[in-house]
């Protein structure tokens, strides 16, 4: 791995010029329209519209009696769970002989007119000595629906479950549909986070592509539900994958001041595609139109071969400098920026220069044989079991995974669920994606305040509680109350969501970040397989899904404050930053900024000869929070352990010490001899009157900062 760091390197060439817009932009368009689409055009492709069980003696009868009158004849009533609503069985009906009932009813029947109204055929019959027509009489028995149903295609010309009969007892086949494309997608991150890992962002994104407009075109022209369910599980591998692997390769070309923008715009984009879907389904109504709408133009992103780069950043971390050094130069070019030929192999040296490593491989000042091979050689790739070796990281991991579940499942609990809230199912869905938006506006206004860790701790909190206030609406008379609740529940999930995905990829260090994002979605998903059959629920109660959702929801807020700050800390990129990373923080805080050694309180210190540690930084940068520390020790015969800790990331590093027990405040100085390459820290004096064995004691401290790296250096006496 190559020990630069690309957030340096950005500083030269632009941390967002106009190369990042262009590439950002595109990769937004190529993740979120296929995997809004692809996951959830199923809710209109399979949607199941209201239906009644078909009674062939009364098909005949659409003179004499209208819709309603014949359901009044032939269906029994269902009473709901409050008690309140009754409507007529969709699955059962009335074991009778229609026939004789209704020659009985016509053997006084008189027929004068029929006439025409709006538009609609509307019979009227002479009532002169024909009584009102039969209803059914709930002692009649009952039995199953048994020559098929008719479906309301008032707002569906065709779907699956017209087309198949998939409802009453088969009704469970669109839910296993859905669990079954979540299953692939359980393969497919793991599988997809691995390439993308192993041989790059780039390949990954157009394996997953291929993967994807192949099997969803394939999709459209399935005989049976069975074939169905079978593309959809295949299909299912480059979900989320198809969103995650174009999110880390946009996130890896920005500087970390725009990582909440990267963030909160591809989430703007992808509802505003949950919309766009919406109103797809409302225009063509039929699902094998919608299927192939929602798949054949993705042909197209296979023309990003020629345009999109991959990731730099990537490419440092496999030690690919050559190649990364094409990409960086022509992102200053088009960014305007002028940096030299080679210039990230002069970074490395001067970086190794600056550790005390020369460019044979060998620490300065010591034996070139017997450090040649550990120095040369590379470090061990990172695997999934860095996850569980190293209890920091261990600990994150889990924590994210759950709220990964609890974000996975609420979500695209509460999308599907459109269906179930007793409005037009498009309205509802396109409402859904419209709440988005704000969210996402909302948090991106807040996730630099307020931090990752509190944002997402209450934006998932107010979405569970949302959605648990259900319970308290009565079901009969306040549909639009449960609708406005259920999009709150969507508006604080789709925010925490936004959080999450900005928060998971900056707690993980770059070697383990896209493997341990695919990990920790197949853990998601094997929460996800349980969603379908949530929904299903509303079948026994409307309210049931988003209370069940809720709950989740509150449960996943209350885990998160266990998750360090990310706030205005640069990216771990190895493994023993990751470690490093949030390994002493206290559970109340709130996000601090960086602060300077210039702007500490001993700055009325006598100013020392020496460089001072921000204008000897490795690379300057705009300000003297970015001072570039390194792990160093002075090799003198009388010096004395001074032991502190550092504030910030790594190249990104600020000193602070507590004030000592006196009350007087004390900040250590750190210089750097660049002729000897030693950093040295002279702890500074505020009253004069400490002793030498009192400067020279180890500082005990501790900060506020997430990320602490604790570095052992030697303070030089006064000889």
């Amino acid at each position: 791995m190559s020990s630069i760091d690309f957030d340096e390197v950005l500083v030269h060439v632009g941390e967002k010029g106009k190369y990042q817009n262009i590439m950002y932009y595109l990769l937004c368009i190529s993740a979120t329209l296929p995997a809004a689409f692809l996951a959830f055009s199923q809710v209109f492709v399979s949607a199941s519209p209201e239906h009644w069980c078909r009674i062939p003696e009364l098909d005949n009868l659409t003179d004499l009696m209208t819709l309603e009158e014949r359901k009044a004849l032939s269906l029994p009533y269902v009473e709901k769970s409050d008690g309140k609503v009754k409507k007529y069985s969709k699955c059962k009906m009335y074991d009778v002989n229609y026939t004789a009932i209704v020659e009985s009813w016509l053997e006084n029947a008189v027929l004068e007119n029929a006439t025409e109204e709006d538009g609609e055929a509307k019979r009227t019959r002479s009532r002169s000595g024909l009584p009102p027509p039969p209803v059914g009489n709930p002692d009649w028995p009952v039995t199953k629906c048994r020559h098929g149903w008719i479906y309301d295609n008032r707002d569906y010309d065709s779907t699956l479950v017209t087309e198949l009969d998939l409802v009453c007892d088969n009704s469970w086949w669109p839910s296993t549909s859905t669990t079954f494309f979540y299953v692939g997608s359980l393969f497919g991150n793991v599988v997809f986070g691995w390439i993308a890992d192993k041989w790059g962002r780039r390949t990954a994104f157009f394996a997953i592509l291929f993967l994807e407009v192949i099997f969803s075109i394939a999709t459209s022209f399935s005989p049976n539900y069975v074939i169905y369910t079978a593309l959809r599980t295949v299909n299912g591998l480059s979900f989320p994958a198809i969103y995650q692997i174009p999110f880390i390769l946009a996130l890896e070309l920005m500087g970390p001041r725009y990582r909440t923008f990267a963030g909160m715009v591809i989430c703007m984009f992808f509802a505003s595609a949950m919309s766009l879907l919406a109103v797809l389904g409302y225009l063509l109504r039929h699902w094998f139109t919608l299927s192939l709408a929602t798949s054949v133009p993705f042909v197209l992103l296979f023309s990003y071969y020629w345009i999109i780069p991959e990731s730099p950043r990537w490419l440092l971390s496999k030690n690919r400098i050559d190649e990364a050094e094409v990409i960086v130069q022509r992102m200053a070019k088009i960014n305007g920026r002028t940096v030299p030929n080679n210039f990230l192999r002069k970074m490395e040296v001067e970086i190794l220069r600056r550790q005390g490593v020369s460019c044979n491989g060998t620490n300065s000042g010591e034996n070139p044989e017997s450090n040649e091979a550990e120095d040369r050689s590379p470090p061990p790739a990172a695997t999934p079991m860095d996850l569980i070796r190293n209890p920091n990281i261990r600990k994150k991991f889990f924590i994210l995974a759950f709220d990964w579940v609890a974000n996975a499942v609420v979500y695209n609990g509460l999308s599907y669920n459109a269906t179930n809230l007793g409005v037009s199912d498009y309205l509802a869905f396109f409402i859904g994606g419209l709440v988005e938006i704000p969210s996402y506006v909302i948090t991106w206004y807040a996730m630099d305040r307020l931090g990752r860790r509190w944002v997402l701790c209450l934006t998932m909190l107010l979405g569970g509680v949302a959605c648990v206030s259900c319970m308290f609406v009565p079901e009969a008379d306040a549909v639009w109350v449960t609708v406005s609740l259920a999009m709150i529940g969507k508006f604080g999930i789709a925010a925490s969501f936004a959080v999450f995905y900005v928060f998971v990829g900056e707690l993980l260090p770059t070697v383990l970040r896209s493997q341990a994002m695919g990990i920790a979605s197949f853990i998601a998903g094997i929460g996800l397989l349980a969603f379908p059959y949530i929904v299903h629920l509303a079948v026994y109660s409307r309210v049931l899904p988003l209370i069940i959702m809720g709950t989740l929801s509150v449960a996943g807020a209350l885990t998160s404050i266990f998750l360090p700050e990310t706030l205005n800390i640069h990216l771990p990129q190895t493994i023993e930053e990751g470690e490093l990373f949030g390994a002493d923080f206290k559970l109340w805080s709130c996000p601090t900024l960086p602060r300077s050694v210039s702007s500490s309180p001993s700055s009325s210190s006598p100013p020392s000869s020496s460089p001072s540690l921000s204008s000897q930084s490795l690379f300057p940068r705009e300000n003297d929070d970015d001072a570039f520390i390194k792990k160093e020790s002075v090799d003198k015969s009388e010096s004395v352990p001074l032991r502190f800790l550092v504030n910030g990331r790594p190249g990104n590093r600020s000193l602070q010490e507590e004030p000592a027990a006196t009350g007087a405040a004390t900040t250590p100085e750190a210089k750097l001899d660049t002729e000897n390459s030693v950093l040295s820290v002279e702890r500074a004096s505020t009253t004069g009157q400490e002793s030498e064995e009192e400067l020279a004691r180890p500082i005990d401290k501790r900060v506020d900062d997430p990320l602490v790296a604790v570095v052992i250096v030697e303070q030089r006496r006064t000889q």
